[in-house]
């Protein structure tokens, strides 16, 4: 975050201050108003005669939003320290970021780490899995294959998706391959919601290798599954298992609904619109109005937004 240099940082509002001055600011515009409504009133008042009967309904104040509390980058630090010190692991990881990140302090990848490595000493699955990655790739500490391997596993033990993929593309390839260890971790990290999973599962059962057999009928089922998650890239890949008959019957109409559902969910590729419209040509206009309206269905019913229109 830029500031000036001689601009000193904006600090937390004081609720308690804040309440105080809006409560004399409100009676002092109350008083004044009182004045302006009473004063002329007095001064031009009509000769005496009866009472007049009033039946004024009380005055209540509306309840007043609290105002935003603002806080400068460099007291977020100091509380982040102050916190990360007492051992809130959340707030270690925020930490770590600061410094990653140069936010308030100077960057520095080697306190990041210290930070994500307390994280990790502290039992959180995340310190783990990104002090992990900083000894895959030397960031701010020397780089160890061997503590990041296990630093993923230690993750994945507790639960991380992410720290599964990471484990499955160490097993795809090299020494110690284990396509159908991969394959395991993969359907752990999809099953933890992860839908990058899907489509690195869906090629691997799609093509097969070392001791994992090919099988189409499985990277479909993958595919399927990181569909649900509303991911373009496994929405696609779908569609083309029904394009080419990859674990099932080829199904133009059902290429069309999911090409059609992962164009809405964000897929793009500078061949999208010539496949569609292939496709579109090769089906019959009802068979391409049921496409649409099945990929709109489908959108709809898994909390897709904007649904697709429909001819």
């Amino acid at each position: 975050m830029n500031t000036e240099k001689n601009k000193a940082p904006e600090k937390w509002a004081d609720r308690t201050m804040m309440v105080k001055a809006r409560t004399v600011a409100v009676f002092a515009v109350a008083v004044a108003g009182l004045y302006a409504l009473v004063l002329p009133l007095w001064l031009f008042r009509p000769p005496p005669g009866p009472p007049a009967q009033v039946n004024a309904a009380p005055i209540t104040a509306s309840p007043q939003p609290d105002a935003p509390q603002t806080i400068s980058v460099q007291e977020a630090l100091e509380r982040l320290q102050e916190a990360a010190r007492a051992g809130q692991t959340s707030a270690m990881l925020d930490l770590a970021e600061f410094y990653g990140r140069g936010l308030g302090v100077r960057q520095n990848f080697t306190e990041r780490f210290h930070w994500l490595q307390k994280a990790a000493e502290a039992g959180d699955p995340r310190g783990v899995y990104l002090a992990a990655v900083c000894q895959e790739t030397g960031m701010g500490v020397t780089a160890d294959p061997e503590k990041a391997r296990a630093g993923f596993q230690k993750a994945a033990e507790l639960g991380l998706p992410e720290a599964h993929v990471k484990l499955a593309e160490a097993l795809m390839a090299g020494p110690g391959a284990d396509q159908a260890r991969a394959a395991f971790h993969l359907e752990e990290a999809l099953a933890g919601g992860l839908p990058v999973a899907a489509n690195i599962l869906g090629r691997l059962y799609l093509e097969g290798a070392g001791n994992l057999a090919a099988d189409p009928g499985k990277a479909r089922q993958a595919l399927r599954r990181g569909a649900e998650l509303l991911d373009p890239e496994a929405l696609k890949n779908l569609a083309v298992t029904f394009r080419q008959g990859w674990g099932g019957p080829a199904d133009p109409a059902e290429a069309l609904k999911w090409y059609l559902a992962a164009r809405e969910a964000g897929w793009r590729d500078d061949g999208l619109e010539e496949t569609l419209a292939k496709l579109e040509g090769e089906l019959e206009p009802q068979a391409v109005s049921e496409a649409k309206a099945d990929a709109k269905a489908w959108l709809e019913e898994h909390g897709a937004s904007p649904p697709l229109e429909t001819d």
